[in-house]
């Protein structure tokens, strides 16, 4: 019988081998069972479910059943959803800074070194972080992120966007007097640095209230130029088309404005308003900057409508709208009348009606 000998050195480079190539089938497992675990995440439309918040911290199902009364909840700013989870943002009622999580109050442990009441107007999540704005900081679960020069900055819910990790915050800065200006504020370098979103003139005002991010540096900003609704994509100013052409308001008021955006399968996707030739509003979609005008399709007169917020969920797009009519009652006089409207994709699939409906999200 013939004895091998095998060096040390041997031994050591075989056993790396046999590690890298444990170490790739390992990897090969992650990326299989995180692409299936993506794959779950998406459920077919009938496993979904609608959630509506409104103000009050009362949230709907689809049917329009109250399914939830938030505990201690002066008001609420924004649900949003991860996975079978919804997450909702707001003020609480005993002071506390934190959110809503599936119903339930969350405390976050931070040592403010002001002395005023707190409140979160916009969340998001990625991962097992929590973003919330809570004005003049980004809180990322319990730390504490300054954005900067930000004395006279505003906005309001769908504020706050984050993307495999990288925030970003649009509002409003203002200029008492002088046009004011959309800004974006986002992460670099650990903290939360500014830009002022470009204007076709500075003779006009910007206004952002809402963002969309997407595949890490990617943006969408919605708002209104001047008189004109737009979208800022990766900071780029589009002025977008209305349908309409009334004639301009005395001061400088928009005749259109994006309320809320989105991005699915390769198409930019953007809703709000445009003003008729009376100043009411019209509700319109607008798919790659081609505007459509959104209604129900009820016979009654019309007097104003709007559409409020966009969520992508798989391949479908949900839109929720707001239309006001005017309807004969039984002696023949008029009254009027508030529905509330969740689209998915071009068809209508909940009605809700007088409830102060601040936003939706797909479970």
């Amino acid at each position: 019988m013939q004895l091998v000998v095998v060096s040390f050195n041997d031994f050591s480079t075989r056993m790396k081998h046999i590690l890298y190539h444990c170490s790739l089938v390992l990897v090969a497992l992650l990326l299989f069972s995180s692409c299936e675990k993506d794959e779950v995440k998406v459920k077919r439309r009938g496993e979904r479910q609608i959630y509506v918040l409104t103000s009050e911290g009362h949230i709907y199902d689809l049917m329009g059943d109250r399914i939830m009364e938030l505990p201690d909840c002066e008001y609420a700013s924004e649900i949003i959803s991860d996975g079978d989870d919804y997450f909702v943002s707001g003020k609480n009622s005993k002071d506390k800074v934190g959110y809503w999580k599936n119903g339930k109050w969350n405390t976050l442990h931070i040592d403010f070194i002001d002395n005023v009441s707190h409140e979160t107007q916009g969340i998001a999540k990625w991962d097992y972080y929590i973003y919330l704005f809570d004005y003049p900081y980004i809180l990322k679960n319990s730390g504490i992120f300054p954005i900067e020069d930000c004395e006279d900055f505003n906005t309001s819910g769908q504020c706050i966007a984050v993307s495999n990790g990288k925030c970003y915050l649009a509002g409003m800065e203002y200029h008492h007097g002088e046009p004011n200006d959309a800004v974006l504020y986002y992460e670099y370098k650990g903290r939360y640095a500014k830009a002022i979103l470009p204007k076709p003139s500075p003779d006009v005002s910007g206004h952002a209230t809402n963002i969309y991010a997407y595949d890490t540096d990617h943006t969408i900003v919605g708002g209104h130029v001047g008189t004109e609704p737009c979208i800022w994509v990766d900071k780029e100013l589009q002025v977008l088309p209305r349908t309409l052409n009334p004639q301009p308001y005395e001061y400088d008021l928009p005749l259109g404005h994006v309320t809320s955006t989105t991005y699915l399968n390769g198409h930019i996707y953007a809703c709000g308003y445009e003003d008729d030739e009376d100043h009411n509003m019209r509700a319109v979609l607008w798919v790659d900057g081609v505007p459509q005008q959104i209604h129900s399709g009820r016979q009654e007169k019309v007097l104003f409508s709007f559409a409020e917020e966009l969520m992508a969920y798989g391949d479908d797009l949900y839109m929720l709208s707001f239309e006001c009519y005017e309807y004969k009652l039984p002696n023949g006089e008029t009254d009027t009348s508030l529905d509330i409207f969740i689209w998915m994709n071009d068809r209508i699939i909940a009605k809700y009606n007088h409830i102060d409906i601040v936003n939706f999200t797909v479970v």
